[in-house]
């Protein structure tokens, strides 16, 4: 063995005994309630309504925003509180309503693969008789039924959680989810049922049901704080025995955009570097170079949206010089003329209304296909809204101080 072999395996021993990668999680939700930071007003508006008689509950958001993570903690949090039972279903683009429900239903006492049937045949020997035979059918018409697999749970204390609902291709498959929480609160049933989901709203979940309301509570996740974000850091570090210098940590976290994706992907690679060179405290150098290394790290998507329209066009610089700027107008919904100042300021570049509709025409469309989407004329939103994250982190070499005066700008502003 060659010693840049040994040097590794020395590297992924420290780190496995360290647990770095059980703290900082950007890949995998969290499930220990130990690891978990922030939401807390989420979590308690969680488990108010599911404790209600006769309410669901819907949590929706934007990709990255720490869904599953607080459905994961709320849920747990629930069935010690309320001693319910536990299923978890995680949706994927072949499942429907009736699979959905398979688990449940087997818990629940159902064999979803066989119906026995007693049926008389003709049967004749010597003569005429008849002979009694068992037909086995599938229950694949039963369990499409919301009222039928309503009748068959409701009397059972159990919450169902169903996360990456977006997942489910067939409208009316949601809808049917829909009618079937209407239906277990009508029944004043304790069963509960708790829908996770990417969309911009409700009713991309719900398929526009329109009696639902009643009985299920919307909660839409927004991003995070920046003190969330800090604190997932400070919590992090202090199991691990190390320090964050404060502009490392306000470093990670203004890059992370409300992200905990983010915050704990740079953590993770920063504190691993950390680690293994057995130091205890990570500076703004140490954080910069983790920046390089969580690049490679992201999300495929998120690369190959940006790298094919950067790469598309022969004025490659301007292009990403207006998409960091783009990144670093620090909102959601975002004006063409902010985006002119914030070019203008961080570059010290005049740049025309005109030549800069000029870019966006190649960089916008009305739909998802391109990397920003045109909401109305002159405002726009990253089609992945964590594109904003993205951009600061692999045009970092554009950084400037005066990215800060504009972060200190909006937070007064927002203020």
């Amino acid at each position: 063995m060659c010693d840049s072999e040994e040097t590794f395996y020395e590297d992924e021993r420290r780190l496995k005994e360290s647990g770095v990668r059980d703290v900082f999680t950007p890949h995998t939700p969290i499930n220990q309630e130990n690891l978990f930071r922030g939401r807390s007003s989420e979590v308690q508006q969680i488990l108010s309504t599911l404790n209600t008689p006769g309410q669901h509950v819907l949590l929706f958001g934007d990709r990255g925003v720490g869904k599953s993570s607080l459905a994961n903690i709320a849920s747990s949090k629930l069935i010690n509180i309320a001693g319910k039972e536990l299923i978890i279903k995680r949706c994927s683009k072949s499942d429907s309503f009736t699979t959905i429900f398979e688990n449940v239903l087997t818990r629940c006492g159902v064999d979803l693969s066989i119906l026995t049937k007693s049926c008389m045949n003709n049967f004749s020997i010597k003569g005429v008789g008849y002979q009694t035979s068992t037909e086995r059918e599938g229950f694949t018409n039963k369990a499409q039924s919301p009222s039928w697999i309503c009748d068959k749970i409701k009397d059972y204390d159990i919450l169902l959680l169903i996360d990456e609902f977006d997942s489910i291709q067939n409208r009316d498959d949601k809808h049917k989810v829909a009618e079937l929480m209407k239906l277990l609160s009508d029944s004043n049933s304790s069963f509960k049922i708790f829908v996770v989901g990417i969309a911009e709203s409700a009713e991309e979940l719900t398929a526009g049901h329109p009696s639902i309301q009643r009985c299920l509570k919307e909660i839409k996740l927004s991003k995070m704080s920046l003190r969330e974000l800090v604190d997932i850091i400070n919590s992090g570090s202090a199991k691990l025995g190390l320090n964050f210098t404060r502009d490392a940590k306000f470093r990670i976290c203004r890059l992370s955009s409300g992200y905990p994706h983010f915050t704990h992907l740079i953590a993770l690679k920063a504190a691993e570097t950390a680690i293994v060179n057995e130091v205890k405290d990570i500076d703004i150098e140490q954080v910069n170079n983790a920046i390089e290394r969580s690049i490679s790290d992201c999300e495929n998507s998120l690369r190959q949206s940006y790298e094919e329209t950067v790469k598309s066009s022969s004025t490659m610089v301007v292009y990403r010089k207006v998409l960091y700027a783009t990144a670093v107008c620090y909102d959601e919904f975002i004006r063409s003329k902010d985006i002119k100042f914030v070019f203008n300021f961080i570059f010290n570049e005049d740049i025309t209304q005109q030549r800069l509709n000029q870019y966006l025409s190649k960089l916008v469309s009305n739909s998802n296909d391109k990397i920003l989407r045109r909401l109305t004329k002159g405002v726009y939103r990253f089609t992945d809204p964590r594109m904003s994250s993205y951009i600061r982190l692999v045009q970092s070499d554009m950084y400037s101080d005066k990215e800060e005066s504009i972060y200190s700008r909006k937070k007064s502003e927002s203020a």
